[in-house]
């Protein structure tokens, strides 16, 4: 019985492990994303962009 129990516990922090690399993942992807949304470089070429637009 007390080998199932072991099992049992050690599946739960495994897989726990794994639920926390899944999230950091998760916010690592979600802050890229951000980051790459309100870079000086991103904002200046939607700038750029508008601008050409508003000339044509």
């Amino acid at each position: 019985m007390e080998a199932t129990a072991i099992v049992g516990a050690s599946l739960m922090i495994g897989s726990s492990i794994f639920m926390y690399i899944l999230a950091f993942l998760a916010v690592m992807a979600i802050g890229g994303y951000l980051t790459y949304r309100t870079s000086p470089k991103q904002k200046r070429r939607r700038e750029d962009k508008r601008n050409q637009d508003n000339l044509n």
